[in-house]
């Protein structure tokens, strides 16, 4: 009898490029979860193949996999977004080149906000960061925190419901 070996990061590719209902999920996932355009979430994807196929391990469940390599592609890819944005905007502002009439309002708005988070617990501060920042899931935010993932969900509505009566 003889045992056949889990798939391997080619197989995984294969697998998984070659089936476009996997493909167009992966890419739906991009757009929904982090705002990502779909040629942008195709090149995520390519990269992920990539990335598979460099990796030389043997895995047990390839679409889980792939998609663990893909989610995380994503996450570092809005990441540099929101990075770059910041490093533009910061050097735009501070040369004066841009005139924003607004911009004291926005100050504003974010000492108000940064005095509400001071508001609310540690742990609706750590979920809601978690959630909304970092892009994890509800079960990921759930994992890192003292929280079941089925309360999770109430404990960050009750933490925005917080931060809303914290910021009023």
């Amino acid at each position: 009898m003889e045992i056949e070996a889990p798939p391997n990061g080619r197989e995984v590719v294969e697998a998984v490029s070659l089936d476009g209902r996997e493909r167009s999920k992966l890419t739906a996932y991009a757009q929904s979860r982090f705002g990502i355009g779909p040629e942008d979430a195709e090149d995520l994807l390519q990269d992920t193949f990539l990335e598979l196929l460099r990796q030389r391990v043997y895995v047990r469940a390839p679409e889980a996999f792939a998609f663990a390599v893909f989610r995380r592609r994503c996450q570092g890819y809005v990441a540099a977004r929101r990075a770059n944005r910041e490093v533009f905007s910061e050097g735009a502002v501070e040369s004066g080149t841009i005139h924003d009439p607004d911009s004291s309002e926005k100050i504003d708005h974010q000492v108000a906000l940064r005095q509400a988070l001071g508001g609310i617990s540690s742990v609706c501060r750590r979920l809601i960061s978690a959630f909304y920042i970092e892009g994890r899931t509800l079960r990921e935010a759930a994992g890192s925190l003292p929280v079941t993932q089925a309360g999770v969900s109430k404990t960050i509505s009750r933490c925005l419901r917080r931060l809303r009566a914290c910021m009023s």
